[in-house]
């Protein structure tokens, strides 16, 4: 087995050494049983541990299982002569956790060029800019007020649903919701209470449905909700999809107790029900939204 050593190192590597460790990244040698035999100071300080107490060590040493198995398969398809380029998450003792740009390219024998002998990896720290990427994103699908999904990414989601329907033929709908008399409400009592009566029907809304079902604020009184996966049986999704649909406005029609306000609200809901459709976005929330205005212009006539 070919072995590495770093302890007595002609001059030109020692300065290699020394120039790794001013190197503003992660920079790692392991041998081709996952130990590892170098790394630069950085990678140290990240690790609490010295030059030699690294030596021979395994990622068991310092990460968490699951994240040590993780990177055992990377390392594998490295050792394989595969040279990777990948976002890995990472937690650290204490419970911190980190995301790095790793990569990690295959080390060859010198006398037998086509076996593999170790991996040199070099990853850098993008977790706060990973922390700043999702904050941006968070803040352009987000309704600031409600926090649920925005009207620009619901008809994003939406799309990407008609398509998965088209593919798996398995039936969704989307409802719309239409608060009644919430204008009533917001000039009678003002701004600050409509907004917490908002928020307060959002979170109601979300704890009536699925975690995984998208629901979205598109307009100042006007949510929306998406369901997927309903099944291919159409009399099927129609009951579960209505289903939803009266859970959500008996949700809303709890009374809404805010300061020295009691307020029984209540919703006109439209639903609509599509498979593999070649009708967009667009074409299917226009129907859920008509289907709500013919059952509100009912109960008002």
């Amino acid at each position: 087995m070919a072995k590495f050593n770093t302890t007595k190192l002609p001059v030109h590597i020692a300065e290699l050494k020394f120039a790794l460790d001013n190197v503003p990244a992660y920079v790692y040698i392991k041998n081709e049983l996952g130990h590892y035999v170098y790394a630069n100071k950085l990678t140290l300080d990240l690790f609490a541990c010295s030059a030699q107490e690294l030596q021979y060590k395994t990622d068991t040493d310092f990460f968490p299982r699951p994240d040590a198995k993780k990177l055992a398969k990377i390392d594998k398809r490295v050792l394989s002569g595969e040279r990777t380029r990948e976002e890995v998450e990472l937690t650290f003792p204490g419970g911190h956790t980190f995301i790095f740009w790793e990569v990690k390219t295959p080390i060859f024998c010198d006398s037998e060029p086509n076996k593999v002998i170790g991996i040199l990896g070099i990853a850098t720290d993008i977790t706060e800019r990973k922390y700043h990427e999702q904050q941006l994103l968070y803040a352009a699908s987000t309704d600031p007020l409600t926090e649920l999904l925005n009207r620009r990414y619901f008809y994003i989601r939406l799309s990407l649903a008609l398509e998965m329907s088209k593919r798996d033929q398995s039936y969704g709908a989307v409802i719309f919701i239409d608060l009644n008399k919430f204008k009533k409400l917001n000039d009678q009592y003002g701004h600050n209470t409509g907004d917490a009566y908002l928020v307060e029907i959002a979170n109601r809304m979300k704890a009536a449905v699925r975690e995984k079902d998208c629901l979205a604020r598109i307009g100042g009184d006007e949510f929306i909700v998406l369901l997927e996966g309903l099944g291919r049986d159409e009399q099927t999704a129609k009951r579960n999809a209505h289903r939803v649909a009266d859970k959500l406005q008996t949700a809303i029609e709890i009374k809404f107790i805010y300061q020295d306000i009691n307020y029984k609200g209540s919703a006109s809901v439209g639903v609509t029900m599509f498979l593999g459709t070649q009708e967009t976005a667009d074409e299917i929330v226009a129907q859920a939204d008509q289907h709500m205005y013919m059952i509100k212009h009912t109960l008002t006539d």
